[in-house]
């Protein structure tokens, strides 16, 4: 039982409203913040690898795309980029 991160394209911001990601957990931000050329959102979701075997959770992603390879790690590290540029900002107010 291993946590893993994965990642996801979602066209529709409804998919948030889900009560079964809300429990497991999310970060979200739009493709446009990210600087994607696409008009959905890329969502993270660090679980337990078990939790997305759960119905009501594959049921809730099914109409997402899960990114993989060089194109999950360019968008983990883009979240990271924005919250590190947050964590600066807040840094100031110190």
């Amino acid at each position: 039982m291993a946590v893993v991160e994965r990642v996801f394209y979602v066209e529709k911001k409804d998919v948030f409203d889900n009560d079964a990601l809300k429990m497991l957990g999310f970060k979200y931000e739009s493709a446009a913040t990210l600087g994607e050329d696409k008009s959905g959102y890329f969502m993270i979701i660090k679980a337990d690898e078990n939790e997305f075997d759960k119905e009501e959770i594959k049921s809730a992603l099914k109409d997402t795309t899960e990114l993989s390879g060089e194109e999950k790690q360019k968008i983990i590290n883009k979240f990271k980029e924005i919250e590190d540029n947050a964590a600066s900002g807040f840094a100031m107010f110190d």
